[in-house]
């Protein structure tokens, strides 16, 4: 094939867009060409696609290589005024691309065509209704592993941030739920609900979403948790009735078996296992280093110095090659090799095109990344950017810090002096000139206007809006935030509303919010001598102490509780700061983790074991662990 390798898929396409036309730009990856190479005739030679506009008329335009030279095989008018997909994927044959466009039809929603290739051309087999707001195109295994063919996951917007998903699959001429792959992908659903649900707990319709999610994920006891807090709500979303027949629903669920990690003393050392909720090994201790299984079902595991994935029924996943792994965050880890970062998705494929010297947690589909010095690039060494979850290279590396994206926002600081609030698309949404103006919360920026200076707040155009007079001041929270008064090392610690107004006077060493709104209020045990060590007690969200500072140790809440340990012992209170009834109290110093079925994970002078609620020990490790 005499193709002019001189020539990129943009610069050809040009060539042979008619008088007065111009490609069109996709949202997503931001700024890129709407112009695909791939086959989808199946011949193994690419063709190459695109979406161009003529007179506010959008046409794709896909051209093959034949005879020697580059030919018009299919010229398409589409609706809309924008393109949000331009992809190739095998959706109604294994081995066989389908092209796929998304039509841009309003700010949120866009029509999806699936072109198939047949002796007639190029012809669409999406049903003239399929819409979406947002999308995933991927082949996500089912039990048997995946099967060839791509599903497609449609985000269709409902109220609010809340979206109704559907994962489909063609079959027999049409397309149809593929509740086969639930597990693999509703997980990822389900993280994106509990963090609305931790942002916005006040929001019924995230919680019945966050159910539903948990409940195809086959989650069932999280499902539970979230649907009843749905039905707590004076106006049920979408009804009572809805509600409880979800409720019904996850209730039918089989529960699956939670495996718990285990150590145990052989002839090379310290080895890690994993046993079921009943004290059974179900994998035997040959792990230097085992962590707790996610919710994709993988936990991360090391052998002989380096670091894997592995199922639940030990098998690998990923082999034991890397420096490191981090728990999945959207489908995607950071993984470590020889000092270069990399992201790599719940089948190990490596999804990254480079590697770099640091890429954070995937959160909202970006990933921070630190552009390493590669000579033969042109990349900010030492500067910031953001990956998509297709590693990409979505936002350049030109900011001297980034921060993780939030309700579609994410904090960055371009040079000294000089900060900005950017969206999804690397568009700078605010700037703001000031000595320091840190993360958003609630809308507001902690804000520094001169060097040396104090700390206030000022809202998201940068007006001032509670007086710079602190020494240190955290993001707001459900409108809280934590501030320091003190002039000198001595600190004093309060809390203040979206007000500026004092909620917790500003007297303590420290304060930690617990989440759940709920507040640990710390006082030294010798004010002469603060780092001999605090005491703390819990606090509501309001201020008022609902314990006495009794307390050396303090976990954040979850679920209404959360593990504390006194003078004495370790153990869990409520939300009302009192111990909590029908939980163990355990004689030391450490932590209790709830567990599945009920089991509690006691962490006490460096030993671990598990408790059943009444005290009954189920496995014990023998020698301490590391």
């Amino acid at each position: 094939m005499n193709v002019n390798e001189s020539q990129s898929p943009v610069q050809l396409v040009n060539t042979y867009l008619p008088e007065g036309a111009e490609l069109v730009t996709m949202s997503t990856p931001a700024g890129q060409p709407a112009v695909i190479a791939e086959d989808v005739t199946g011949d193994r030679i690419p063709e190459i696609s695109a979406v161009y506009r003529l007179d506010d008329v959008l046409y794709l335009l896909v051209l093959k290589f034949s005879g020697g030279v580059w030919r018009t095989m299919a010229r398409i008018q589409g609706p809309g005024y924008g393109v949000t997909l331009l992809t190739a994927a095998p959706v109604t044959k294994p081995e066989r691309n389908n092209l796929l466009v998304g039509w841009q039809i309003g700010s949120i929603w866009s029509k999806l065509s699936v072109y198939e290739w047949t002796e007639h051309g190029l012809t669409d087999v999406a049903p003239t209704e399929m819409s979406y707001s947002y999308i995933d195109v991927s082949d996500w295994p089912g039990p048997g592993g995946p099967d060839g063919r791509a599903e497609l996951a449609l985000w269709i917007h409902d109220t609010g941030e809340a979206y109704r998903t559907e994962v489909l699959r063609w079959r027999d001429g049409s397309f149809h739920p593929a509740e086969d792959v639930y597990p693999a992908y509703y997980p990822e659903v389900a993280r994106y609900y509990e963090r609305m649900t931790e942002s916005y707990p006040d929001y019924p319709f995230y919680w019945y979403y966050l159910a539903e999610a948990q409940y195809r994920a086959g989650i069932p006891q999280a499902a539970l948790h979230s649907v009843r807090r749905a039905l707590g709500f004076a106006q049920p979303y979408p009804s009572r009735e809805a509600l409880l027949t979800l409720e019904r629903k996850i209730m039918q669920l089989p529960r699956v078996a939670e495996l718990l990690r285990f150590s145990a003393r052989t002839a090379e050392g310290i080895r890690w296992g994993y046993i079921n909720t009943s004290g059974k090994m179900v994998i035997p201790a040959r792990y230097e280093d085992a962590k707790e299984f996610q919710k994709n079902g993988l936990a991360i595991v090391r052998e002989r110095g380096k670091y894997g994935l592995i199922d639940q029924a030990g098998v690998w996943i990923v082999a034991p090659v890397y420096d490191s792994i981090s728990p999945f965050s959207e489908h995607r880890a950071v993984v470590t090799d020889g000092g270069d970062c990399k992201l790599i998705d719940e089948q190990g494929k490596v999804v990254t095109k480079s590697g770099y010297s640091y890429i954070a947690d995937m959160r909202e589909g970006r990933s921070v990344f630190c552009g390493a010095e590669r000579p033969e690039e042109s990349v900010h060494t030492g500067r910031y950017g953001y990956l998509d979850s297709q590693g990409y290279e979505i936002i350049p590396a030109r900011y001297e810090e980034a921060g993780d994206f939030g309700g579609g926002k994410a904090w960055v600081k371009m040079k000294d002096g000089e900060y900005a609030l950017i969206g999804l698309d690397g568009r700078s949404l605010y700037e703001y000139e000031f000595e320091y103006a840190g993360p958003p919360g609630d809308g507001l920026l902690v804000c520094q206007q001169q060097a040396g200076g104090k700390y206030g707040y000022v809202d998201l155009r940068g007006q001032v809006r509670i007086q710079p007079v602190f020494t240190s001041a955290s993001p707001f929270r459900r409108q809280r935030a934590i501030v320091n008064t003190a002039e000198s090392d001595t600190k004093r610690y309060g809390v203040i509303d979206d007000s500026g107004q004092f909620v917790v006077p500003p007297e303590y060493h420290d304060i930690l919010d617990l989440g759940e709104e709920r507040l640990a209020l710390a006082r030294a045990v010798n004010p002469e001598q603060p780092s001999i060590g605090l005491t703390y007690a819990i606090a509501d969200w309001e201020g008022r102490l609902l314990t006495d500072f009794g307390y050396t140790r303090v976990s954040e809440y979850q679920n209404g509780l959360a593990s504390v340990t006194d003078a004495k012992a370790t153990y869990l209170i409520d939300s009302s700061g009192s111990a909590a009834p029908g939980y163990p109290m355990v004689e030391g110093r450490g932590s209790l983790t709830l567990k599945g079925d009920g089991l509690i994970e006691v962490q006490v002078a460096r030993r671990m074991s598990y408790l059943t609620r009444d005290g009954r020990t189920i496995w014990r490790d023998e020698d301490p662990t590391n």
